[in-house]
Parts: structure tokens; sequence; C-alpha cells
């Protein structure tokens, strides 16, 4: 099986990623279309095998695949299951994305303190960077495709009415490591980071 995940910066799509990669045992590619070589795929790479590879899950923005000069909906068709992730609360995402822009920290995987007086300081930097990430969002949040799930990072993370809608939608039906999606992971204002996993003994 080919899963996708179409998010956007800030969502917690990794670690959506990280829990579906470790549930299923397949190999992961975070962020491929990335038009870098020291992070995305070759673009012989991408056609050869993150476009046609068995038992993979891929997390990617939109505007990354596009940037690269693929079409997205034929990108879709190539997966066996497309996850259409996002997070409610596009402020939320802008202070993240405002917090890493302007050097306040180096790390985007690493737990960080956003305090509300760094809010404050920060307010037009943060209205600048709703602005200027909109259509991102949007796209997202926007986006209608037959046969694929949406999940929201509240739904995962907070009230976890989208876990068990994934774990149907996947498959899943002994689930071990649901701690990755556990909110004691989150990055902001957090304390473990995504580590100190706690995995579940398998049911007999």
């Amino acid at each position: 099986m080919r899963v996708l995940i179409l998010t956007h910066p800030r969502s917690g799509g990794m670690s959506l990623m990280n829990f579906i990669q470790k549930e299923l045992d397949y190999n992961q590619y975070h962020e491929p279309f990335f038009d870098n070589q020291s992070h995305g795929l070759t673009d012989e790479d991408i056609n050869t095998k993150l476009l046609v590879e068995d038992n993979i899950v891929v997390k990617d923005f939109p505007f990354l695949i596009k940037e690269r000069g693929y079409d997205i909906n034929d990108v879709i068709t190539k997966f066996d299951k497309v996850i259409i992730h996002h997070r409610g609360n596009h402020r939320d995402v802008a202070i993240s994305l405002t917090y890493f822009q302007y050097g306040y920290g180096s790390n985007l995987h690493e737990t960080y303190k956003v305090t509300d007086e760094w809010i404050k300081d920060n307010e037009d930097k943060i209205e600048q960077m709703m602005v200027n990430t909109s259509e991102m969002f949007s796209t997202i949040e926007n986006m209608k495709n037959e046969g694929c799930l949406r999940t929201s990072y509240d739904g995962i993370y907070n009230d976890k009415s989208d876990v068990p809608r994934l774990l149907k939608y996947l498959n899943i039906y002994n689930p071990i490591y649901l701690d990755i999606l556990d909110k004691r992971h989150k990055l902001q204002n957090g304390e473990v980071g995504m580590g100190n996993v706690k995995i579940r003994p398998k049911l007999i």
C-alpha cells in the first residue's frame, strides 16, 4: 500500500507520518519534492522510486509538489490512500512559522517556548505571516478529492475524533504506537518532544 499525506507546515504532519510508518512498518519520505539536493529527492528518484515504490508513506506540501513541476492531481492518483491534513487555526500556524523564520529557534522538530509577551511583541510579523501563507493554508482547507481522508490537528492530537477514522482508513486494527499522537509530544511549549514514545503491547 502507498500512503500520501498532503498538508502544510506546522500541522503535526511529521508525527502523523511517523505514526503511520511505525504501525505499518513502511519506508517514509519526508517532503521529498523539496527542490534542494540536501533535502528532497532527485527527479529520477521521484519518478523511479517515489511514484512507484510499494509500502511507503510520503508527507509533503501541495505547493512544493507544484513548484517541482508536478501536477498534484496526477500525484494523488499514484497513491492508494491519501490523507489531507490541516491545522484549523491559521494563526497558530503563523505564530510557529514566525518564530522560526525570524531566528528565534533553529530546529523545527524540537520543543520551543512561545510566551504571550513574545506574541505581543511580534504581532505585526505574525499578521504578515498570515497574509504570506494564506494561499498555502486555504489550498489545503479547500482541497476536495473523492476517496481521501480529511484529518485535522485537533482531531488527531487534541480531541482524538479523527484517530478512529484514520485507523479504519488504513486498516490498522491493533495500534501500538498511538502515543506518537498524544499531545504530550507537542513542540510549542512542550517538554517531551517527539521522543520517548510509549509502545503498547500487541493484543493476542
